[in-house]
């Protein structure tokens, strides 16, 4: 790609942030300051705002940056906007492990790793960009094939480092999620049938352990509604009870997902009128299917014994496939 074209992608990635977000991640990575920005989007009576800073910092690097350099600064900022944009992921766990060794020096040799395994086979005619940011707790790769007449897709990795579970930006780039697992230190990998936008939610549901709000998830309490004591007086209607036991259920911080679909089979309710089983299908969307579930308990259109919350409790997947022996 032309330096002029990776220049307006790099106004583009910038013009994307949050405006503080450019502050503290952007300017480091140019080495210039906030006030030297400032003075500059004001002489040139632009607003205030992540397109106008995009706008000055790329006519001040246009001529002083090599290509390398300006490739290498756009892919580390595109990782940065990645991991604080609202994406999908998928989960992906990793097994048959061949290379354990310290954490630093696996980062450093990823790239290097990543793009051998992509020089091989029917990517020998391409050149792998591999882009590398620790970023928080997790480690966030991006891999794109590059010829000299195009580009093609970049994919999006998420690890934490030393565990055995990726989280990719999509599962159709075989060659480049093979790649990526064998440079993380394994052999073979397994869709968890897990995606989501939220992914300490992923991280959680693919592994229990993974957080203190573990105790949460144990056991299914008894449901036995009383009377409750609440500021207004006393609730008869099971109402307070009824929100407090969903609480329970799902704990104070359940995960976020934002679909989730159920396969189930059950008799039909009169066997003497249809001896047979019936199918049904029920797909649920959300912002945040957990919070929609118990609005519809205090809206009194769900009933909290209901088997949807029995499914989230013990949810390993956004497909569940529930037959009706199924008691947990």
């Amino acid at each position: 790609m032309k330096n002029s074209n990776k220049l307006k992608d790099l106004q583009m990635t910038i013009a994307r942030m949050p405006l503080q977000q450019c502050c503290v991640t952007v300017l480091p990575e140019f080495g210039v300051k906030w006030r030297e920005v400032f003075r500059a989007v004001r002489l040139a009576r632009l607003p205030m705002t992540a397109a106008s800073v995009a706008r000055v910092l790329t006519r001040h690097i246009a001529k002083s940056l090599e290509a390398h350099e300006l490739n290498d600064i756009l892919a580390r900022l595109k990782l940065k906007l990645v991991a604080s944009q609202n994406r999908m992921w998928h989960v992906v766990n990793m097994s048959e492990q061949h290379t354990a060794g310290p954490i630093t020096e696996l980062i450093e040799t990823l790239p290097e790793v990543i793009e051998n395994n992509l020089k091989k086979g029917k990517h020998r005619f391409t050149r792998p960009e591999v882009q590398t940011n620790l970023i928080g707790d997790l480690l966030y790769i991006s891999v794109q094939l590059v010829s000299d007449t195009k580009e093609g897709s970049t994919l999006y990795v998420a690890t934490p480092p030393g565990e055995s579970v990726a989280l990719f930006s999509t599962l159709s780039m075989s060659a480049q999620i093979k790649a990526c697992v064998d440079a993380l230190g394994y052999r073979k990998y397994e869709d968890a049938k897990l995606h989501g936008k939220d992914i300490p939610s992923l991280l959680r549901i693919n592994d229990r352990a993974w957080s203190g709000m573990a105790q949460n998830l144990a056991s299914v309490p008894d449901y036995a509604p009383k009377p409750i004591l609440t500021y207004n007086g006393i609730d008869y209607t099971n109402r307070t009870y009824d929100a407090e036991y969903i609480e329970n259920i799902l704990g104070p911080d359940p995960p976020l997902l934002t679909d989730l679909t159920i396969k189930t089979s059950k008799p039909f309710f009169d066997a003497s009128m249809l001896s047979k089983n019936i199918n049904m299908k029920i797909t649920l969307k959300s912002e945040n299917v957990a919070e929609t579930l118990k609005s519809w308990v205090v809206k009194g259109a769900l009933a909290p014994t209901s088997e949807f919350f029995h499914i989230f409790h013990n949810i390993k997947s956004n497909n569940i496939s529930r037959n009706i022996d199924d008691t947990d």
